[in-house]
């Protein structure tokens, strides 16, 4: 008990030092506490062991030293009860003899007491009383204080069966005090030193683990936070330790090695998955799970009209839309979109439909985008972001809307000389008697002006169905192009005339044969000259020209007119399928197919070019070349040949 008192004093004294005021005291225990609960699970572990260790000593030291002491006690009593009844037996003698008066009685009892107080240091007194109980001797050890702890021991002094009187011990209890503190000295010193010793050894292996713990700890975390390859110095260890250390620095190679083999083939499909996607011709925008840009290619760049690519990079979609209040006006469809497609991943509606892309059209001032979202998704359904996917269908709308122009306008061709030849041809027949010869011969003529502006309309349509399909091959041959451009202009002169324009011819001399087909470079030059007779004005000129271009490779071919002329703006558009200029002053129906297959039948038909120089007020000239040295196929110089 006494050990655990220490213990508990020496530990009061160096954890928590005495305060000097309350409130200094509350600090102090606060302090403590707060160290205390920071230290580490190691330590705590090994205060535990040294608490439960110090309380198992001082158990067992208590134990051995209330054993030992009462074994004393015993043996002191025992000690005590046999130094009486010797005494006892002593005085019997004098006592009982009939010589020995009251004088002589007290000697012989005080030469008794004198030796027994003499051999034993530890007798106090000796007291002897009669029969009756009254005194005969007492002696008292000399210099005895009053405070010593003093033992009686009584024994009877008898004759026989005959009591003669009675003489008490009375032991200071020195010796047995000394036995006492001997034993605790013997006990403690060694307990002790044990204790000190398991302390010790205690604290050396904790420390020694916990510093090879710390090694292996700090391998593990620079592992853990991608240092593979770090190696921990394990020649430092010792044991079962050492070989965790030499296994942990094989596996931390091994990590190193299938890092380097795994980051290159990540890196490689990352850059290919990147480069594929910057690389589509649509706009493609990938946001991870908190909707943080990612992936930016140019096209959606520029669609978004973002300045500095770099810095969009990493922020929130909404941010960027909502940045400024022009941004937030132009892209207001696509936030909406992005929050009825956050709605949707929310509702489980897109999971519902099995990653189906969310679409929207979105309407810009120049362009018409459709945007697709679409979630991405691991194998376990968890949401990894969304790619969106920003595709440019102005053109397509362009297109459709040509369409839709182009059917009305075949709609108005075909409606006016059908409707023309109808009228005429109802009059022939119900009133064929009531019209002269004059009249009959308008009207047929009539008749036979517009079945060939139908028949016309009607060719160029199938022309345009028959030379767009890339499998239709022209058949061609060595031509003179000069009989077939005076044929040409000779046949469509008669239009000409009615509007008094003047229509002229300069050809080159010996200009070389081309390969060509002769009715479809026909049906492109009266394509070229209606065009010019159509939008020149009364009393206009048109010019046809066929030389050699300048590099001596081509002929070219021209149709010059002094006509309106076409806006500059028109000009790289003026050959697409179903385009026209219809303005204030271009007025002139048509389906927009004339120029289309003229340069169909040039280009990929003719292996030629076509071109156009105009200017509005002053004229145009339409043309094309024609390669003199073709790229034949096999079949071709067959029927060359």
């Amino acid at each position: 008990m006494m050990l655990a008192l220490e213990f508990r004093t020496s530990a009061t004294e160096n954890l928590t030092p005495l305060p000097s005021g309350k409130g200094k005291k509350s600090s102090v225990s606060g302090t403590f506490t707060k160290k205390y609960w920071q230290l580490t699970a190691e330590s705590k572990l090994m205060f535990a062991v040294v608490f439960v260790l110090t309380a198992i000593m001082c158990g067992i030291g208590f134990f051995i030293f209330t054993y030992y002491a009462k074994k004393i006690d015993e043996k002191y009593d025992e000690t005590g009860r046999v130094l009486a009844q010797t005494v006892a037996g002593q005085g019997q003698l004098a006592l009982s003899s009939p010589n020995n008066s009251g004088a002589l009685l007290k000697t012989q009892l005080k030469r008794l007491t004198h030796a027994v107080l003499e051999s034993t240091p530890d007798v106090a007194a000796i007291e002897f009383y009669d029969a009756s109980g009254q005194e005969v001797y007492v002696e008292v050890r000399a210099g005895l204080e009053k405070e010593t702890l003093i033992s009686d021991y009584t024994a009877p002094i008898r004759q026989g069966v005959k009591p003669l009187g009675m003489v008490h011990v009375k032991l200071t209890g020195d010796i047995r005090a000394g036995l006492i503190t001997s034993t605790k000295y013997f006990l403690i010193l060694p307990f002790i030193g044990a204790w000190l010793f398991a302390l010790l050894f205690t604290f050396t292996v904790s420390y020694i683990w916990t510093k090879h713990l710390n090694v292996l700890v700090n391998g593990v975390r620079k592992v853990s936070s991608g240092e593979f390859g770090f190696q921990i110095p394990a020649r430092e260890l010792w044991g079962q330790v050492q070989q965790l250390a030499f296994a942990f620095n094989d596996m931390s190679n091994r990590l190193k090695v299938y890092e380097n083999q795994n980051i290159e083939s990540l890196t490689f499909e990352r850059n290919k998955l990147e480069a594929v996607l910057l690389s589509i011709a649509d706009g493609v925008l990938v946001c991870d799970d908190q909707n943080r840009v990612v992936i930016l290619n140019d096209t959606a760049t520029e669609m978004l009209a973002i300045e500095h690519p770099q810095d969009f990079l990493g922020t929130e979609l909404e941010a960027y839309i909502s940045e400024t209040e022009e941004a937030e006006q132009l892209f207001q469809p696509v936030l909406k979109a992005f929050e009825t497609y956050q709605q949707d991943l929310a509702n489980g509606k897109l999971l519902s439909q099995g990653n189906a892309p969310f679409s929207h059209l979105l309407s810009l001032p120049e362009k018409s985008v459709r945007l697709l979202l679409s979630p991405i998704r691991d194998s376990a359904y968890n949401h990894l972001g969304f790619v969106m996917i920003m595709h440019d269908i102005t053109k397509e709308r362009e297109v459709d809307k040509l369409k839709t122009d182009f059917i009305s306008n075949v709609s108005h061709e075909l409606r006016t000389p059908v409707t023309t030849v109808k009228s005429y041809v109802d009059t022939l027949y119900f009133h064929r008697n009531e019209l002269d010869a004059d009249t009959f011969q308008e009207f047929m003529e009539t008749v036979y002006v517009e079945t060939e502006r139908l028949k016309r309309l009607v060719n160029d349509i199938l022309d345009f169905s028959r030379l767009d399909e890339g499998g239709v091959a022209l058949e061609r041959e060595w031509q003179d192009v000069a009989p077939i451009i005076n044929l040409t202009v000779h046949s469509i002169r008669v239009l000409a005339e009615k509007k008094e324009l003047t229509l002229t011819t300069a050809l080159e001399s010996n200009l070389p044969a081309v390969f060509i087909n002769a009715d479809a470079i026909e049906r492109v030059l009266r394509n070229l000259l209606s065009n010019a007779i159509k939008y020149t004005p009364e009393g206009g000129r048109i010019k046809v020209k066929a030389e050699v271009s300048s590099n001596g490779q081509a002929l070219e071919l021209s149709v010059e007119d002094n006509g309106l002329g076409i806006p500059a703006e028109h000009l790289p558009r003026i050959f697409d399928r179903f385009y026209r200029v219809e303005n204030k002053v271009h007025t002139v129906k048509g389906t927009g197919l004339g120029l289309h297959l003229v340069k169909i039948t040039i280009e990929k038909h003719h292996e030629g070019r076509v071109f156009v120089h105009s200017k509005e007020g002053v004229g145009s000239i339409f043309g094309f070349e024609l390669p003199l040295s073709p790229l034949l196929t096999t079949e071709q110089e067959f029927s060359a040949v």
